[in-house]
């Protein structure tokens, strides 16, 4: 296996717990070990699996990861990833000028990407934030594996996890990152440092309006509105900013037609009964709240 693959955990100390004692992981050879010997291989891919009996979703598989992938790679979600990658500088930022002198150790803030399906946030945050340690992770097996696969930084440390009972230190992370993901307010809390922030981005309200307008008569709700989790998530945190950021793009049919296989807005939806050609743009929008413990 390559060394760089398994580098990445040579401190797992600082972060890792393990899922099954809540003792401290150490990098054994090609392994986390907890002094109970719990063992957790690091795959060849340079990820590690810290919840083994994850029950996997059928919605959330190595195709739809792969259609998502093609979506985020082509471009339609840089605005959101820019205000996220923004809301970072502005909050955590390390100012230029001071180069990587001093970050190390105890330094060097800390990045938790929850939810992070197949990596495209967690490497953006990496490539523009080399001064922190990123750590990203999902319950979808098949997202970490793709993930890790295309990590060529192979500097972020991807896990397999469940955001019930995170396998990371208590008061260890200084920025949370919930992009489109759920949220555990109590989990949060625990593994995060006094004056850690999360950010959060969830779908606006205009968001997929035209391919959720296509699909009326299949939806279970034709209203849509994420108001009351962002009212939930503003009890467990002290909101600092709101923004909302959206795009319409003119979008080619074969990408249209990826772009509504991987939205989980219509996971429950026949898409194939859908005339998709009566659609020639689309919406992409998100509200970005940022958020201090």
């Amino acid at each position: 296996m390559n060394p760089a693959r398994i580098a990445r955990f040579g401190d797992s100390e600082r972060y890792f717990i393990c899922p099954i004692c809540h003792d401290t992981l150490h990098l054994d050879g090609t392994s986390l070990r907890c002094a109970n010997r719990h063992t957790f291989d690091i795959a060849k891919q340079g990820y590690v699996n810290l919840m083994p009996a994850a029950k996997q979703s059928p919605f959330y598989n190595s195709e739809s990861f792969a259609n998502r992938a093609r979506i985020l790679e082509a471009g339609y979600y840089d605005h959101i990833c820019d205000a996220v990658l923004d809301a970072i500088q502005r909050h955590i930022g390390v100012p230029a000028d001071m180069g990587l002198a001093g970050l190390h150790g105890d330094a060097r803030p800390a990045i938790l990407d929850v939810g992070c399906g197949e990596g495209f946030y967690s490497r953006a945050v990496q490539r523009a934030n080399p001064q922190a340690d990123l750590l990203a992770f999902d319950i979808s097996k098949d997202s970490i594996q793709q993930a890790a696969r295309e990590d060529s930084s192979m500097a972020v440390r991807w896990f397999v996890g469940n955001l019930a009972d995170l396998p990371v230190r208590s008061h260890a992370i200084d920025c949370m990152l919930d992009i489109f993901s759920p949220v555990n307010s109590e989990e949060f809390h625990r593994v995060m440092k006094d004056d850690a922030i999360v950010i959060k981005a969830v779908p606006g309200v205009h968001h997929d309006e035209q391919l959720r307008e296509l699909a009326r008569k299949q939806l279970r709700n034709t209203d849509y509105s994420n108001e009351q989790i962002i009212k939930q998530f503003g009890e467990h945190f002290d909101v600092l900013e709101t923004s909302t950021v959206s795009r319409t793009f003119t979008m080619p049919p074969d990408d249209l037609r990826t772009f509504a296989h991987m939205t989980p807005l219509l996971f429950h939806v026949d898409i194939d009964a859908l005339d998709l050609t009566q659609i020639s743009a689309l919406t992409i929008e998100a509200r970005i709240i940022v958020a201090r413990k």
